[in-house]
């Protein structure tokens, strides 16, 4: 509450805040993921301090109207004075509690009610400063609050009671915070007509284990329990720097735990053995994030700063980390940010914001010598031709990034759009030898590009260009056909959205990013073509989802070899309901096909077709309270490579068809 009460009043005496009326979404569309304050719109909308315009969209440029802000600074107090209300409540339960007659179930109870309410109360060491502010404001706006039918007298008296509240915890509080959450994850694989089923992160699933290995098995045989403990820290001091760390706990990472990266690429060994399934590791440990901030002025610019194992993205084909955790939902993991042992300096020059950040990044291993989060780039070959198996999994690239350093520039456009620009030097401590004629070395890539986005008053225009060039030392080895671009626009009404584009990414594009999936195939290359997606809702409750790509190759030779050729087509279909029932209940059904349409190539002696790959999803979701959730999913895989060479669904020498799928429980308690 403290860090949303931050935001909150920082917006409002900066007068962004705007009139709150009905929008979906997660976060405002006119908001890019890489603006400084999206973390901070995000966190206000979902805690209902900040919702948009009727067409959803933010406008964050627009100067606000003192009624506006008189809306927001009523929201805030609400939002504030609930929390102080619960506090009070607890307090009170706890004082009516009978004292004697106490088995020992009620002591723990009572033991764990006063844990959680001391560390509500540390929370609000200080909020001082910014209930004064809130005060002030309500002070200023006290007509347009009354026009609101606001009682402002109460209002003030209500602001005075929690400021006393508070002046008495700031002297008894900790100096630290604790929280973060438990995850149970429960997952059974299982074979279909003795064949194993496929997952969405091109692993087999049914994968008998111990006198069954290798072979077709239900969901009881290919069962897997994973559990993790996420410890999160951070100082609550009030002057000089603070700080922050998360320690994690669990049986995740290992060769075939969920977090992996390295271990996506499944395969046969002698055609029986199936490598790359769902397994638990031995417990391990790891840190997350480690880092100090503080922030000052140089030579009269704002300049921020956070050092030591800090985490940092960009866009998706320049610089973010992929979400390869389909089938586990946790913000550690799905946050897109890359962990960098370094530090971020940023630097403020009127509207515009500079962020230089590098540091080590092949040092992320665990205590039991796990790597986690392995970041590649840059690429020599093409990611199929008909010599090759079908393309799959991550991709990744040829080096494994050892250390790194990266310029950010955010430009904003007048009020409706901006413009990122950044820079990346990633190097490896690696030599890496390719090529006969004549031998190529290579010891690092260079990403460079930039992106814009740009809202035409409903309209909404983004558009992207990367690069990812291999060097060795200071000269580049690969220069050519190694880009990525993209055009969309979109249109966002109450009830409906639409997005159209473009998108062409060449066989030898590979910058540590994350820009979608194929259905198995992660950062696709060596495609080109159109895509649509659309949503509609029905009502409150009911949403519509739609989305599809019509691909086809470049066409592009490398090295003598020709990937993917205009004549070979992908098409990927998606579409989707989500439903919000009642009782805290939430529905999920889902579809997905994937059809690639290759072409003969009597050059090479291949003969095309037409191998398809499908998923049905149905999952619930259940609100057990505001800090605990299940969530249950229930997926169905059918591949069939139609007799095409190299398409099998696990590499060579196993079937051509994968049919079965998986079943899964997660269970999320935050503390």
């Amino acid at each position: 509450m403290k860090r949303t009460l931050k935001y909150a009043l920082s917006t409002v005496l900066s007068a962004a805040l705007i009139t709150p009326v009905l929008a979906q979404g997660d976060n405002f569309p006119d908001t890019p993921e890489n603006h400084w304050a999206w973390d901070a719109l995000r966190t206000m909308k979902n805690e209902g301090l900040l919702v948009g315009y009727p067409d959803g969209l933010f406008r964050g440029g627009r100067p606000a109207s003192r009624y506006e802000l008189a809306v927001a600074i009523h929201a805030t107090y609400q939002r504030l004075k609930g929390i102080t209300d619960g506090l009070q409540q607890q307090i009170d339960a706890l004082k009516n509690r009978p004292a004697g007659g106490a088995n020992q179930e009620e002591i723990n109870a009572l033991k764990n009610s006063l844990t959680q309410l001391q560390a509500d109360m540390a929370n609000m060491k200080t909020w001082g400063d910014d209930i004064n502010n809130l005060k002030r404001l309500t002070a200023t706006f006290e007509r347009e609050l009354a026009s609101m039918g606001v009682d402002v007298a109460k209002m003030q008296k209500g602001l005075d009671d929690i400021a006393n509240r508070v002046g008495i915890l700031e002297k008894n509080a900790l100096p630290i915070t604790i929280h973060g959450d438990v995850n149970l994850v429960a997952f059974g694989g299982y074979s279909q007509s003795d064949d194993f089923g496929l997952s969405i992160e091109s692993r087999p699933l049914g994968v008998g284990r111990g006198d069954y290995q290798g072979v077709p098995v239900g969901a009881t045989r290919d069962l897997s329990i994973f559990h993790e403990l996420g410890i999160a820290i951070a100082g609550t001091n009030t002057s000089g720097p603070a700080w922050k760390a998360t320690v994690v706990v669990g049986n995740m990472l290992g060769g075939n735990g969920f977090q992996n990266q390295n271990e996506i690429f499944p395969g046969f060994v002698s055609g029986s053995f199936v490598s790359g399934n769902y397994q638990e590791d031995d417990e391990d440990i790891y840190i997350q994030d480690l880092a100090v901030m503080f922030n000052t002025g140089v030579l009269g610019t704002r300049f921020t700063a956070e050092l030591g194992r800090v985490g940092y993205r960009i866009s998706p084909y320049i610089f973010q980390r992929p979400d390869n955790t389909f089938y586990y939902s946790n913000e550690r993991w799905d946050n897109g940010l890359w962990a960098i042992d370094g530090g971020i300096l940023g630097f403020n020059f009127g509207s515009a914001k500079l962020n230089v950040f590098g540091g080590r990044t092949g040092n992320m291993v665990s205590t039991s010598g796990n790597r986690f989060q392995s970041m590649s780039a840059g690429s020599y070959d093409v990611m199929w031709s008909p010599s090759f198996e079908r393309p799959r999994g991550l991709g990744g690239g040829v080096h494994s990034v050892d250390q790194l350093l990266g310029a950010h520039l955010n430009l904003p456009l007048t009020q409706n759009g901006s413009v990122n620009l950044a820079y990346l030097w990633l190097d490896s401590n690696n030599v890496i030898t390719t090529g006969s004629s004549p031998t190529v070395l290579s010891n690092g890539v260079n990403v460079l590009g930039g992106d814009i986005r740009f809202n035409f008053g409903g309209p909404l225009l983004e558009a992207g260009y990367s690069q990812s060039n291999v060097r060795y030392n200071g000269n580049n080895v690969v220069d050519e056909d190694n880009a990525a671009w993209f055009a969309r626009l979109g249109w966002q009404q109450d009830r409906w959205g639409i997005t159209g584009g473009y998108r062409r990414v060449e066989p030898l594009f590979a910058a540590p990013g994350d820009w979608g999936r194929i259905g198995d195939w992660w950062n696709p290359t060596d495609i080109e073509g159109f895509g649509i997606k659309a949503h509609f809702d029905l009502n409150e409750n009911i949403r519509l989802m739609a989305d599809a790509e019509f691909l086809r190759g470049t066409d592009t030779t490398v090295n003598g070899v020709m990937g993917f050729t205009e004549d070979d087509k992908i098409n990927s279909f998606k579409i989707g309901v989500a439903y919000r029932l009642t009782g805290g209940w939430d529905l999920g059904l889902g579809y997905e096909h994937v059809e690639y349409d290759l072409a003969d190539r009597p050059d090479v002696s291949f003969t095309g077709g037409t191998p398809r790959a499908t998923w049905w999803n149905i999952g619930f979701g259940y609100k057990l309270s505001d800090n605990s959730a299940l969530r249950l999913l229930w997926q169905i895989s059918d591949y069939d490579g139609k007799g095409v060479a190299g398409w099998n669904p696990f590499g060579s020498g196993g079937s051509t068809r994968a049919r079965g799928g998986v079943a899964t429980a997660q269970l999320t308690v935050k503390y």
